[in-house]
């Protein structure tokens, strides 16, 4: 499996920030794309589909945060990779990764924002370690 077979979903809020992440992975070669403005409408599209490879995710979303839903996430399908994607502070960054493995899920990266194309490909690398590969 190659990044090109992989679903990765993004939620973000921002909508600029959003649409760069989304060029950005389809810039990677990144297969299909599927984005939502926030926790509830993520939860949503999440009950109607498939649950994506790789599920990329801010902490700082209105009415529900991105460790909340999460935690919704994680009571669905507890195999779930996410990255966690945040303009906070490298300790917060640090404590929502525990709290989300703590969930169950698999945290493949907590990155700082701005982001970059390497850092997000750093991060989504970390889910074909086993035996899948990224095609770059």
């Amino acid at each position: 499996m190659t990044l090109a077979d992989c679903t990765l979903m993004v939620v973000e809020d921002h909508e600029f920030q959003r649409r760069t992440m989304l060029q950005m992975l389809a810039n990677l070669g990144a297969g299909a794309l599927v984005e939502a403005a926030d926790g509830p409408s993520a939860l949503t599209l999440l009950a109607a589909d498939p649950r994506p490879d790789i599920l990329i995710c801010d902490l700082d979303m209105p009415g529900m945060d991105g460790v909340e839903f999460l935690r919704h996430v994680a009571a669905r399908a507890p195999a779930t990779a996410v990255v966690i994607a945040s303009g906070l502070e490298a300790d917060v960054l640090a404590d929502a990764a525990a709290r989300v493995r703590d969930h169950g899920l698999q945290v493949l990266g907590a990155i700082p924002k701005p982001l970059t194309a390497r850092l997000l490909l750093q991060a989504v690398d970390g889910w074909f370690g086993a035996g899948k590969e990224v095609a770059t």
